[in-house]
């Protein structure tokens, strides 16, 4: 076969990036300037975490040390906080396993990285600054914004389908005998579980009505069910926190276990459903309170309810900065490879600020 009879290499042109996404650019910054605005960045996160933590109710500490022994108090406290923390490493996990499945291989530091910053940027006001600084560390460490909100299409479907399910341990409580057509809510759940492709398809079917930008690649059959596990653990680990909570405030210890459980991830995922509240501020206090009211006076469960949300924001808080200082310290040792980017960086400092992460 001469050379002239050899069909010439097909071009290879970058993706297509739909309208919204050319909105804003993100330009190419020199290193100084760079680094001070990641410094102002990072002085903002600390600025807004340090005034949501002074505007939390730490008088319901007070409450709960007129309750008990303060020993017993520290204790449940101690507890409430550590199982806040492991509930939420696991939805990290959760969470992980989707950002790997549809891209290249990733560095752990960086994939710690990545979700903390984006994670403790919740906390600055407007949703503008946070999105523009996890798609900034995001593509700098071989993430491509496809890669990233498909990342959070499927998680967040993940989220909500496991945590209405969990919930259900509240609503057996609450209703009593007439509980079981509530049953029927865990059928979703199941049918992914059985039929995981389903979260693909209706990830990507909602990133295209919104016109985002999916991944080249869909999460596996195995990594989906994975994240379901670590999602579902994830919350009841969670839930627990509202335990020792609830019966520092005289809650009988076995009939509030499982209440606490589904009351915590049916009023967080109700929360997060409500997606015009910031973090569900109200809407979950309503919901706890309600539920709790089964096994507390009204006025105590409204305690357990604030005491709940000062408990999450400060675990959130401890572990978001644990987590990103280890992260920093082993990427700046040499110990983290660079994560590998799915596509040539320049069409990734494109992104849409109205988009969500």
């Amino acid at each position: 076969m001469s050379a002239s009879s050899v069909p010439p290499p097909a071009r290879r042109f970058p993706p297509r990036i739909p309208g919204p996404l050319r909105r804003l650019r993100l330009p190419r910054l020199p290193r100084p300037l760079k680094r001070a605005l990641i410094a102002a960045f990072a002085l903002a996160v600390a600025g807004a975490i340090a005034l949501t933590l002074s505007r939390l109710d730490w008088g319901v500490v007070g409450v709960l040390f007129t309750r008990r022994d303060p020993a017993q108090i520290t204790l449940l406290l101690a507890g409430a906080l550590v199982a806040s923390m492991a509930g939420l490493s696991f939805g990290f996990l959760a969470w992980r396993v989707v950002l790997l499945e549809i891209g290249p291989p990733v560095s752990e530091p960086r994939v710690v990285r990545i979700f903390f910053v984006g994670f403790l940027s919740k906390y600055v006001p407007g949703r503008v600054p946070g999105i523009i600084a996890i798609t900034k560390v995001a593509t700098a460490n071989g993430v491509t914004f496809a890669r990233l909100i498909s990342t959070a299409a499927v998680v967040m479907s993940l989220v909500l389908l496991s945590g209405f399910t969990v919930g259900l341990l509240a609503g057996v409580q609450m209703l009593g005998a007439q509980a079981a057509w509530l049953a029927g809510a865990a059928v979703l759940i199941v049918v992914v579980l059985v039929r995981p492709q389903l979260i693909n398809h209706g990830s990507a079917l909602l990133l295209r009505l919104l016109r985002r930008p999916t991944a080249a690649k869909a999460a596996s059959v195995r990594g989906v069910r994975l994240a379901v596990g670590w999602q579902s653990l994830s919350w009841v680990v969670t839930g627990l926190h509202l335990w020792p909570l609830a019966i520092a405030m005289g809650a009988p210890a076995a009939r509030s276990l499982a209440l606490c459980v589904g009351a915590f991830t049916l009023a967080t995922t109700i929360g997060i459903a409500a997606v015009f509240i910031p973090d569900g501020i109200g809407v979950r206090e309503a919901v706890l309170t309600a539920a709790l009211s089964v096994v507390l006076p009204a006025p105590a469960a409204a305690v357990v309810a604030v005491a709940s949300r000062l408990v999450s924001t400060v675990s959130e808080v401890l572990l978001g900065a644990a987590a990103l200082a280890v992260a920093e310290y082993l990427i700046r040792r040499g110990r983290a490879a660079p994560g590998h980017p799915a596509q040539p960086p320049a069409p990734q400092a494109t992104a849409s600020i109205d988009g969500a992460t």
